[in-house]
């Protein structure tokens, strides 16, 4: 364990918390867990599971211990596909954390960019106001995000965010982000040059029990199967990789497995059927589940759509590497991840939105089993020398030391 001077009073702020199962609610977890078991005094403020309304969880103690971590959980519904509803959810948890940090007197506090925009504003502003360190963790960067979504899309409403969100960065200690092309992205805000910003990706996701030696689910055991798990959204692009299966029908041994749910998933049950393309869906299954198939997939699939890459970065990519699963990305080439997993031969990458090159990849992997071994190899030793969650929780352990206090402006 890291030496700390002196235990630190911390508040960690996340619309989702365990047992939920959005993917921070588990990334969350084990870094409190991990701060208080380095004699910390850390609290967790959050909701009661509602990330998916699908997916049914007892509802938990308003207050509770989870890990030495003290939990405050706030009765939010369930918001998806209900913008009203997560505007006012928004405001709920905002109020609510303002008002216990200024009446908490904690040390540090950090939140992530969930809720978007107002709530890195609302933790700023109580934490100047009280003296109190503020950590910013952005797992995306908004308002950008939601312009290429086209939530943002009026000019006027996108620099009133932006301004504010640039305001809220310049005054955390440090702005936490998931790689240099989210970096270089608040660099490139005007008025953020003088964001203090600190790279530090995620661990893989961490997996509640011991991955299953049987799947619920058959996987070809002659063919080749590129596999794609995780949430089925408008991001990913998915409808590339579906046309490119509709490519491939001349080849049967191979095929594409969607494993989630999402807003897309409908419409691209449909394209597959139209073009007859060898796309399989199943449903969300726990990480676990996930993590076993990964490990006997041919290739993981990671897409973005174009214009995306400087903001987000997808996670599920260190949950691909640490499974010694080959990589198949989709994504602009000068981006850092298109960028390491050519060179450091980690799979293969094509540009996003090109039909033609991604099935070619495809058939390039499924043809070279001895390629793959190479490539299973670096990911593997990838996600151990630079992933793996012990080193990630140490350099969490090392940012509560960085205490030295700006002067914000």
């Amino acid at each position: 364990m890291t030496d700390s001077p002196t235990p630190q009073r911390i508040l960690a702020v996340h619309r989702y918390y365990w047992p939920d199962t959005a993917p921070y609610a588990s990334l969350l977890r084990r870094i409190v867990a991990h701060w208080s078991q380095e004699g910390h005094h850390v609290e967790v403020l959050s909701s009661q599971p509602s990330y998916k309304k699908d997916i049914a969880l007892e509802n938990r103690p308003f207050q509770e211990q989870i890990d030495g971590v003290h939990v405050r959980r706030l009765a939010l519904p369930n918001e998806a596909g209900r913008p009203f509803i997560r505007l006012l959810n928004a405001l709920r948890l905002c109020l609510s954390v303002f008002l216990r940090i200024l009446i908490g007197r904690y040390d540090i506090v950090m939140i992530s960019s969930i809720p978007p925009v107002l709530g890195g504003v609302t933790v700023a502003t109580a934490a100047r106001l009280t003296g109190t360190r503020f950590i910013y963790h952005c797992m995306d960067i908004h308002p950008e995000v939601g312009r290429v979504s086209g939530e943002f899309s009026n000019p006027t409403l996108f620099r009133i965010l932006q301004t504010l969100d640039t305001w809220t960065c310049n005054q955390a200690n440090p702005a936490i982000v998931l790689s240099s092309d989210m970096e270089q992205a608040l660099y490139n805000r005007p008025g953020g040059e003088s964001i203090q910003v600190q790279v530090l990706n995620n661990f893989s996701l961490p997996s509640p029990t011991t991955l299953p030696d049987t799947l619920p689910f058959q996987l070809s055991s002659k063919g080749f199967t590129v596999l794609f798990a995780g949430n089925i959204g408008r991001f990913q692009g998915l409808d590339t990789a579906v046309a490119a299966m509709g490519e491939l029908q001349h080849r049967p041994d191979i095929e594409l497995l969607m494993m989630g749910d999402g807003v897309a998933k409908a419409r691209l049950i449909q394209q597959a059927q139209t073009l007859k393309a060898n796309v399989r869906f199943v449903k969300h299954y726990p990480i676990e589940v996930a993590k076993a198939t990964m490990r006997l997939a041919g290739a993981g699939f990671v897409s973005l759509r174009p214009g995306l890459y400087q903001y987000v970065y997808p996670s599920k990519t260190m949950t691909y590497l640490e499974q010694g699963c080959p990589l198949l990305v989709a994504i602009e080439p000068e981006s850092k991840l298109a960028i390491a997993v050519c060179k450091e031969n980690l799979g293969l990458s094509v540009p996003n939105g090109d039909v033609q090159a991604l099935a070619k990849a495809i058939v390039q992997l499924a043809d070279t089993g001895d390629q793959r071994a190479i490539m299973r190899s670096s990911a593997l030793k990838k996600a151990q020398t630079e992933g793996s969650e012990a080193i990630i929780l140490q350099k969490w352990s090392q940012l509560l030391l960085q205490n030295e206090r700006r002067d914000h402006v």
